[in-house]
């Protein structure tokens, strides 16, 4: 008897605590991205660092309270009914049905799409399922179906491959079971995270590469305590290989053999200070099992559960490690980043730097701080008019993935390679930054936005890879145009690139240009 009251007990503590609704995922359309913005609007607290994501809807920002926020008028006129059971101790909530697709008319282009490949001709992605909530338990189902053309285009010695015709593959998407207390949440996972401050790039996380099976331990949505926020992702799972198609850390090259299962565990926690609102710090470090099949093999012997499948919590520097570390045949990276959020002024900055490599120890990081570096930084300001949700918005981010200076005594490969470890990928994608190890990018975006309504101009440079290839250097433009509006419950989201491409595939005189395009549609019920 005294065993169930105990358990009933626990169970109402953790239904009168529990998020009340599905998460914000990553890459969705059109919301995902509107949430920085209603942050500097002055909407969405600013203890939400945006470098922990996805985030899930609670009770002081319902999923209601988003579409709200976002225009007004709009969801006053149009009554949004996705929530079949909306209940004390239980929910079913509809999710809304999306529609992804892209083209490509000469080269393979594109990025932070999910499982997208990049490929010439066109891909679309359709997605759709329900969130369901019982007490402390929640479950989002959300798998995705994609299709590519995958058409062959002209590759070069340096870059490409015959491609394998037509690709038709079911995922499981951005689904989730979880247990949830207040701001934590435990449970099993498939969806995408971003980790780190950047809007267009990531160091070590990002949504370029489809989701992965994962467990994980984190937060949903800041933590308050007396000292400030905190937000934090534990997450160890399975990353896989497809010997079928092209390696984008391979310079879209196959590999016939390379069809591995790799353990990915990573670690993320950001504070905001109490007494600094506003700013956030933050640090991330994360490990790349090159082979599961290596944890039999002699080197593990005297490897417990830790060093297995928790390894970021192991030693910081390599000095003690030195000799077995590489054996073990996996990969570290780290970077430390820091946000700040002014909402009174419309603006945040944000910076993130990192290493694809162990520090032997602490003179070797005071001694070498560029050694195996890349970093990137970004501004955005937002400007209101005088209208209710009508603003412009201005968006800037640099990233550098080149080798720094010490590259010219200490060469350490391009981020994502360690000596012969190339790793951290999933599908044959890269999980940090779309543009891949070795390359420089900059990236302008301007926009006006009127509620679900926004007309964007964007600029972007893409420096391919030019410590390795000097002599014939890659460089690829682009000019975009982007137009969303919402039609009653569709959101249409739209946009059109020319890409300019000097010297494609590291080939000299390879000129191309290429059109890009892509149309989100978005279902709201």
């Amino acid at each position: 008897m005294l065993h169930r009251t105990t358990l009933l007990i626990i169970f109402l503590c953790f239904a009168n605590a529990i998020t009340h609704a599905q998460t914000i995922a990553v890459g969705s359309i059109r919301l995902e991205e509107a949430m920085r913005d209603l942050q500097l609007l002055n909407k969405i607290p600013q203890n939400y660092s945006f470098a922990n994501r996805c985030y899930s809807a609670h009770k002081k920002m319902t999923w209601d309270s988003l579409l709200f926020w976002m225009d007004e008028e709009h969801f006053n006129n149009n009554k949004f009914k996705q929530h079949l059971i909306n209940k004390k101790w239980s929910s079913l909530t509809l999710l809304p049905v999306e529609l992804k697709q892209q083209f490509n008319s000469k080269t393979p282009f594109g990025y932070n799409d999910g499982s997208f490949i990049k490929a010439k001709g066109y891909q679309s992605d359709l997605s759709a399922g329900f969130f369901a909530r019982f007490g402390p338990l929640q479950i989002q189902l959300q798998p995705n179906i994609t299709y590519s053309e995958n058409k062959p285009y002209a590759y070069t010695s340096n870059f490409g491959t015959p491609t394998k015709g037509k690709i038709l593959r079911a995922y499981p998407g951005q689904s989730e079971v979880s247990l949830n207390l207040h701001a934590v949440s435990v449970g099993i996972s498939s969806a995408n995270a971003w980790l780190g401050p950047g809007i267009k790039n990531s160091l070590l996380m990002s949504n370029n590469a489809p989701g992965f099976y994962n467990a994980f331990f984190k937060t949903k949505r800041p933590l308050v305590t007396p000292i400030g926020s905190f937000e934090w992702s534990l997450m160890t799972g399975w990353l896989r290989e497809d010997s079928m198609y092209a390696f984008e850390n391979y310079k879209m090259k196959p590999f016939s053999n390379r069809n591995r299962r790799m353990l990915y565990n990573g670690l993320t926690i950001t504070h905001q200070p109490r007494w600094f609102k506003g700013l956030h710090i933050g640090l991330i470090r994360a490990y790349n099992t090159k082979n599961a099949s290596n944890f039999k093999s002699d080197v593990f012997r005297n490897s417990g559960f830790i060093d297995k499948y928790l390894p970021v919590f192991t030693v910081l520097t390599k000095s003690k490690i030195i000799n077995i570390e590489d054996q073990k045949e996996r990969d570290q990276q780290a970077s430390v980043f820091i946000r700040w959020v002014s909402p009174r002024d419309h603006f945040e900055w944000y910076a993130e730097y990192g290493w694809n490599d162990h520090k032997v120890n602490m003179r070797d990081l005071v001694m070498g701080p560029g050694h195996s570096a890349a970093y990137l930084t970004g501004l955005k300001k937002i400007v209101p008019l005088k209208k209710k949700n009508e603003y412009f918005n201005f968006e800037l981010e640099y990233m550098r993935g080149q080798q720094l200076a010490e590259h010219l005594v200490r060469d350490a490969g391009n981020w994502n390679w360690h000596g012969d470890l190339q790793s951290f990928t999933n599908n044959n994608q890269y999980l940090g930054s779309a543009i891949g190890g070795g390359s420089n990018s900059i990236h302008l975006l301007s926009s006006y936005h009127k509620g679900w309504k926004r007309y964007a101009l964007s600029f972007e440079r893409i420096f391919n890879d030019p410590l390795y290839f000097p002599n014939n250097k890659w460089i690829d433009f682009a000019a975009g145009l982007a137009i969303d509006h919402m039609m009653d419950k569709l959101l249409i989201q739209s946009q059109i690139k020319w890409v300019q491409q000097k010297n494609f595939g590291w080939q000299q005189g390879n000129n191309v240009g290429n059109i890009f395009s892509s149309v989100g549609l978005k279902y709201l019920f």
